[in-house]
């Protein structure tokens, strides 16, 4: 009798293990399953590490800790190069900061797994995923995927994801002709690091921001009647408030499509000059600014488009900016 059970057992283990096997090995070649454990292990994960942050021209130096205590997630960012900055997040908003406020716009405004509000069947309509084997990053086994956009309006994307966590260790962002904009790379990282409250509020102080006197716009620009709003959008892309793509008094609204996001922001003080009508355009690895001066309803208004999309996209999503009542 004992014999048997002990051969059942050894059954029951290899069958167990032969399972987790299969389900780790579906997970690594199924692209939207991978992006999936993406997600999760970028925000319910605790980590620390080091990364490098460039783009032409220029590379920055990090190091970042995450975790999630009592439910609540935190975050400290350090810049280990150049002017000594700070960030530290609790959960969605922006906690402390030192010093550097400057940065916090663009680091806000950083895509943060947002695949997880756009399903992986639907990117499938704007991206092509491939798993292209398999690669050493920080001194961990990754599995790599290429993601290749659909058509002219997004950039592609070359990911190295930590084989047992899922974790993105590298990310690549490639333009049209097949050119490196941006790289992301952990130099270092530790999984599951003992991490205390205490280790994201110590030496930080409370962000204030500066209140600005308020400005008081023409009437004619702030009619409660008129509303503005983008008409022209890549396909797949939808803003990030779901409940509406016009702005209303808001001076920006911001769409996604689940790997890529940018911001549309319309200045309609009576204080835009008509003499300042020329295009603004420039670009800083992926990112893209684009800036236009254009009458509506008999005022000028300044336009800007700023996120990792091409530049004759964000001119186009920028001409089509109206207001409508």
């Amino acid at each position: 009798m004992l014999l048997i059970f002990q051969r059942w057992t050894k059954l029951l283990a290899w069958l167990l293990l032969s399972t987790v096997s299969a389900l780790s090995l579906a997970v690594e070649n199924n692209p939207r399953l991978l992006l999936d454990k993406m997600v999760y292990g970028f925000s319910e994960l605790n980590y620390q590490g080091t990364f490098n942050f460039q783009r032409p021209g220029s590379i920055e130096t990090l190091r970042i800790a995450h975790a999630v205590i009592d439910g609540d997630k935190y975050e400290r960012l350090e810049f280990l190069n150049g002017e000594k900055r700070q960030i530290i997040r609790h959960g969605h908003k922006l906690d402390f900061m030192y010093p550097g406020h400057q940065l916090v716009h663009s680091y806000q405004s950083q895509p943060n797994a947002n695949s997880s509000a756009h399903p992986a069947n639907k990117l499938d309509q704007y991206y092509r995923f491939k798993v292209s084997g398999m690669d050493r990053v920080a001194g961990r086994s990754v599995i790599n995927l290429i993601v290749r956009p659909r058509d002219s309006h997004r950039f592609g994307y070359r990911l190295s994801l930590d084989k047992a966590s899922g974790l993105l260790l590298r990310s690549e962002l490639i333009g049209s002709k097949g050119q490196v904009l941006e790289r992301f790379q952990f130099v270092d990282i530790t999984l599951n690091p003992e991490l205390s409250k205490e280790h994201f509020t110590a030496g930080a102080r409370r962000y204030q921001p500066q209140q600005e006197a308020p400005v008081s716009p023409a009437p004619a620009t702030i009619a409660k009647d008129k509303s503005w709003k983008v008409q022209w959008l890549p396909s797949g892309f939808s803003s990030t408030r779901p409940d509406r793509h016009a702005a209303g008094e808001d001076d920006r609204v911001t769409f996604t499509d689940g790997m890529t996001v940018f911001s549309v922001f319309l200045e309609r003080s009576a204080k835009v000059n008509p003499l300042h009508a020329a295009e603004g355009h420039a670009q800083k690895g992926a990112t893209t600014a684009y800036s236009r001066v254009i009458l509506l309803s008999d005022q000028f208004h300044r336009v800007t488009v700023v996120g990792e999309i091409p530049t004759k996209t964000a001119q186009r999503i920028a001409r089509s900016t109206v207001l409508v009542r």
